[in-house]
């Protein structure tokens, strides 16, 4: 028998997979598209209005909340929260 160890090596997951801000850009841009396209329809129901508006604070808000996570990684603060420096080395 062989002393290998049987426990396969998983590799790294690239750092293009892990950028949540693609995701995000894209959702924002598409609730835009569709508040857009609800607003140019000339009988609208108010609450696809607001519905779609809502989608596009809730992707800001994200954007946000995310960017200042972020920067508290990149910082090195203590409560920071952890696998969001995907991209460094």
């Amino acid at each position: 028998m062989t002393d290998e160890p049987t426990d396969p090596q998983v590799p790294r997951i690239p750092g293009y997979l892990l950028d949540p801000r693609p995701v995000v850009i894209v959702g924002t841009l598409a609730w835009t598209v569709a508040l857009l396209a609800a607003m140019l329809v000339d009988e609208v129901d108010m609450r696809t209005v607001i519905l779609c508006a809502v989608g596009i604070g809730v992707g800001a808000l994200g954007t946000f909340v995310y960017a200042l996570q972020r920067r508290a990684v990149l910082r090195g603060s203590a409560g920071a929260q952890s696998g969001l420096d995907f991209d460094r080395t």
